[in-house]
């Protein structure tokens, strides 16, 4: 199996996080958006990881080059992004007829069962039961389980079952020729070439499609919903509470919450839902429902509902804040 997670995109609406790192690697819970996603595949069996990069790409190469060195790993470069179905086709050369491929998007956060994967044989989407799906791919789905119809952003009713931007795909010949369709003929759908659009033609085509319900489905797709992301993913991958309370004798703790390796604590509250990165100096401080990169200091502030990014240096503040990388704050 081989797999291909696209992140390309330039994440305009987490900015000014995003202005100096790709949307991907923003820390949540102890690890990057694209950190989790890995973890999620380790009990695959995977031949190769294909990155379709774009904004700042070299940054997401170097990243995976350095902390994932045991892995098979190529980088496709999507400059223009034109849609995921664009994504997809530009991974043409490196997808083998015989191989399937696991789509995975690479700024989605997930709980699912991937181990029918292992055996199966045909194509699978994932899905999520929402309430308004005109904002996502969906698929309607007939009384023997089989994908009947797909459609991307349907202003009328068609299901609820939404796509979640997770697609096992076998029939490698056939995507690739429906995507091939879709780029000579020029067709869009709002703007762009939609995966959505090549699935459906390879149903029209014969091939069939089932889904799965995936347990949780966390989007990262603002700064508040990356903090609600981070409440979510702290409430399965936080420390025990004996670990960090060990570690910093002098500070208190409201689990759950996370604190990096070789970061300095002194005096400092603690949480709820704080998920502090490493090698950071954190003295007389409150951090609660707040993402704290790498390399940060903080002295004497008390903040809440935040996202700092890496090296930002926070003095003798109160409230609440969204930092770039190498930001410094101090009212005075």
């Amino acid at each position: 199996m081989k797999v291909i997670i696209p992140v390309a995109g330039i994440g305009l609406r987490m900015r000014p996080m995003t202005l100096n790192m790709p949307k991907c690697l923003l820390p949540i819970a102890g690890s990057t958006i694209l950190g989790h996603i890995l973890a999620k595949l380790e009990n695959l069996n995977v031949s190769e990881y294909i990155f379709v990069v774009g904004y700042l790409g070299k940054s997401v190469e170097n990243h995976i080059n350095a902390e994932y060195p045991h892995i098979s790993a190529k980088f496709v470069w999507q400059n223009e992004p034109q849609g995921l179905g664009e994504a997809i086709n530009l991974c043409e050369n490196l997808l083998i007829d015989n191989e399937p491929v696991l789509i995975i998007l690479g700024d989605t956060l997930f709980e699912a069962d991937f181990s029918s994967l292992k055996t199966i044989s045909g194509n699978l989407l994932y899905v999520r039961e929402i309430e308004d799906p005109k904002r996502f791919g969906v698929a309607k789905v007939g009384k023997e389980g089989k994908v009947e119809l797909l459609v991307e952003k349907p202003q009328e009713f068609v299901s609820n079952k939404a796509l979640v931007g997770i697609y096992f795909i076998s029939n490698i010949a056939e995507l690739k020729k429906s995507l091939k369709y879709l780029i000579s003929g020029n067709i869009k759908t709002r703007g762009e070439y939609q995966l959505t659009d090549a699935l459906q033609g390879m149903l029209k085509n014969g091939c069939e499609f089932t889904t799965a319900s995936i347990a949780q489905w966390l989007d990262c797709g603002t700064p508040e919903i990356l903090l609600e992301s981070n409440r979510c993913m702290l409430t399965n991958v936080s420390q025990e509470e004996e670990d960090l309370e060990a570690r910093f004798p002098d500070c208190k703790f409201a689990h759950p919450c996370h604190v990096g390796s070789q970061t300095e604590l002194s005096n400092c509250s603690i949480g709820p839902f704080a998920s502090i990165g490493k090698n950071c100096k954190i003295k007389g401080t409150a951090i609660e429902n707040s993402i704290i990169s790498n390399g940060s200091t903080l002295f004497n502030t008390s903040i809440r509902n935040s996202i700092l990014g890496e090296g930002s240096a926070v003095n003798n503040f109160s409230g609440s804040l969204y930092a770039g990388n190498f930001c410094v704050i101090n009212p005075g």
